[in-house]
């Protein structure tokens, strides 16, 4: 028996009992640990998998030096279907960022799986879709901002109004790596771009978090005005 059920994979979601049970039955279950490899660029591995508990990352490297953040998948979401679908080696490597549970079914029942449930492979051609114009809009940025231009922006993404002293906040800041990962840069890089926001007054630390004193200066800046 498997050690969950599929039931809170949105892909399945309208899906029979007793299909998603067979399908169930047919993946491979693991666990891992959080920064544990799922599977590395250029692997030949056709599985798609499907995150039954945790968070994964899957990112590319551009330098040996350089890691750029692609997306986070949480539970109930699924990856690995480009390879599946196209039998071509993995273009990401996916780590796993906490504790998490994965059940993977290989590529070929995956295909299976879509021709004979038209609603599965809607879905499929949706997420597909997304994924395109999601990587349309992050090479275009590449291309039209400087590097600090993306460490701001990517501060913007992290922050929430703050209703008491107005502008906006980030509650927990995360570290110049994590940024510089979704960035596309260098913790380096990070660490200046912020440093110039702190000397012209446009942010300021607060123990774990960041203040953002002037939103709209920030945003244009960032080129987001």
């Amino acid at each position: 028996m498997p050690p969950a059920s599929l039931e809170g994979i949105t892909l399945f979601e309208e899906l029979p009992a007793e299909a998603l049970h067979g399908i169930a039955q047919a993946c491979r279950w693991q666990r891992y640990a959080p920064g544990q490899l799922v599977f590395d660029r250029d692997s030949d591995t056709l599985d798609v998998y499907f995150v039954v508990k945790g968070t994964v990352r899957i990112s590319s490297t551009v330098s040996p030096e350089r890691e750029v953040a692609l997306a986070d998948v949480g539970a109930g979401q699924y990856f690995g279907e480009i390879a599946a679908i196209d039998r071509q080696r993995r273009t990401a490597r996916v780590v796993a960022l906490e504790e998490s549970l994965l059940a993977s079914l290989g590529g070929p029942a995956f295909v299976g799986v879509m021709r004979d449930h038209s609603g599965v492979a809607l879905k499929v051609m949706g997420r597909l879709t997304r994924i395109v114009r999601d990587l349309d809009h992050r090479v275009i940025r590449l291309l039209a901002q400087s590097e600090s231009q993306r460490v701001w922006c990517q501060l913007l993404k992290l922050s929430e109004s703050d209703p008491v002293h107005g502008g906006g906040i980030i509650r927990d800041m995360p570290n110049h790596g994590e940024i510089a990962t979704w960035a596309g840069t260098s913790r380096d890089c990070v660490a200046r771009a912020i440093g110039d926001l702190a000397r012209n007054g446009i942010v300021r630390r607060r123990t774990r978090g960041l203040v953002i004193s002037d939103l709209d200066r920030l945003k244009l800046m960032a080129g987001e005005d």
